[in-house]
């Protein structure tokens, strides 16, 4: 295992004249080759440290781009600590997080800036940038600096923070090592491996963990191209253009495939070496119906927690039922198991957390041990297969005493197809939903109000929450 900026400068002596990072410009994409690529990293890094942002908190909120991933290997391999949040958070998400932890500057896109304006304003002692505005400009001056450039070569210094939230708790930071995330590469590699002749095309958001090391992090290993989508409702033309050979994908997204289904693109998914599919659980038919029909579709399952994947499919493996095969690097046991064999799901390794920062033990699912709770339920065969049960602590107990069984109101508000995701918990002793849909609130409203006809009073939901579909994966 090496530090990121030892694996850039290996790729710059294997690789310096290939083409590394393609965007779309009107019908066509412009590659960024690794020589490109690296010497912006580095100038930008000297500008960095030239703006006393060594060792300093620096969180990106922006749309994918080219400047994104500069930007995020600029921080993670020279500069100080990467806290890539979701570009669709609101002024009370971003409150949450400047009051959890220290933040010494923020780069955003032009299209957070109405947001970012208010915040900048109320917190003068950040460094605020617009990426498009600024970040041109910072290469230009480190290119001119004769600082001499040092990278992070610490491996277990954290260089990344990540925010999980729950619906109703403050966000919970999660503190990621070099060696957290590069910990699973070899596994990864013995089970699908990935080389610098795969194409990767990459649509979902970098600052989720599972994309960021799958399609940032491992590719400065592999050499791997990378395309990077130019819109969401491009997917699937620009998935025939460039008919890539790896690529990470949700459920949502494989069943607007699945919808869209014709002979071009099933010919396109044919080609794909390695289509993964992680966030939240597959449907099973839909599963089914993808490696039938000679698609190498791998399920996989993990947290942030544990820098992304803790189990993934065997390619050729025929059990259909099972969400992934525990990685061999990781201690993966079944906490408390009952008599079906299905208890908590707990992961110990090199991948895992150090734990949340700035956080009573009390509300950590970090144990003394170093192992990570994750709350999912699931039991394990003699070969490492996985299988999900749901979640732990899915009752709630009504006021009166009645039993509400949380997964039976989520299996029925999911049976509407306009509904991507929901998450039922207990607020006041009642049903509570969040709701993750393209639907107004209005609509929102009048579907849960023809759900609760169905049901008794004390089951029905009282309180919904909306959430625009920005496919986050599984709702935590």
């Amino acid at each position: 295992m090496k530090s990121i900026h030892a694996y850039l400068e290996d790729d710059l002596r294997k690789w310096a004249s290939r083409p590394y990072i393609s965007v779309k410009s009107g019908q066509h994409y412009h590659a960024h080759t690794f020589s490109e690529t690296i010497h912006d990293i580095r100038c930008l890094s000297r500008a960095l440290l030239q703006l006393h942002l060594q060792g300093k908190q620096i969180m990106i909120c922006a749309d994918n781009s080219y400047e994104w991933i500069v930007l995020y290997l600029s921080i993670t391999g020279y500069v100080g600590i990467c806290v890539p949040v979701d570009k669709e958070w609101t002024a009370y998400d971003f409150a949450h997080t400047l009051s959890a932890i220290e933040i010494s500057a923020v780069f955003y896109s032009r299209s957070c800036r109405e947001r970012i304006q208010s915040l900048s304003l109320e917190h003068p002692e950040i460094l605020w940038y617009c990426i498009e505005d600024c970040l041109p400009h910072l290469i230009q001056e480190g290119a001119s600096s004769p600082l001499f450039l040092i990278g992070q070569p610490i491996l277990n210094k954290t260089v990344m923070i990540l925010f999980t939230s729950g619906t109703t708790n403050l966000p919970k930071a999660i503190p990621l090592t070099q060696e957290n995330l590069f910990a699973n590469w070899e596994t990864l590699y013995r089970r699908t491996p990935m080389t610098e002749q795969d194409i990767s095309y990459v649509f979902l958001p970098f600052h989720h963990v599972y994309t960021c090391v799958a399609n940032i992090l491992y590719t400065i290993i592999s050499g791997m191209q990378l395309f990077l989508a130019s819109d969401l409702t491009q997917v699937i033309p620009e998935l025939i253009q460039i008919r890539p050979t790896v690529v990470c994908t949700v459920p949502l997204f494989l069943y607007r495939m699945y919808e869209a289904m014709d002979e071009i693109l099933l010919d396109t998914l044919q080609n794909i070496r390695f289509l993964y599919c992680g966030g939240s659980f597959t449907d099973p038919k839909i599963k089914q119906y993808f490696i039938e029909n000679g698609v190498c579709l791998l399920e996989a399952y993990g947290t942030s927690e544990t820098s992304s994947v803790i189990a993934l499919s065997v390619p050729g493996d025929p059990d259909l039922a099972c969400n992934g095969v525990v990685f061999e690097n990781l201690d993966v046991q079944i906490l408390n198991p009952d008599a079906a064999g299905v208890g908590e799901i707990i992961v110990k390794g090199k991948s895992v957390s150090k734990g949340y920062l700035n956080r009573n033990d009390h509300y950590s699912e970090f144990d003394q041990d170093g192992s990570y709770h994750t709350g999912d339920l699931g039991y394990l065969d003699q070969s490492g297969h996985l299988y999900l049960k749901g979640r732990k602590k899915r009752m709630i107990l009504t006021a009166n005493g009645k039993n509400v069984y949380v997964d039976e109101l989520e299996e029925l508000i999911l049976q509407d197809p306009q509904i991507h995701a929901v998450k039922v918990w207990e607020e006041d002793h009642h049903p509570a939903a969040l709701v993750v849909s393209d639907l107004n609130e209005e609509a929102i409203q009048q579907k849960i109000q023809q759900i609760n006809r169905l049901l008794p009073r004390y089951k029905q939901i009282r309180k919904i929450y909306q959430k625009p579909d920005t496919l986050g994966g599984r709702i935590k």
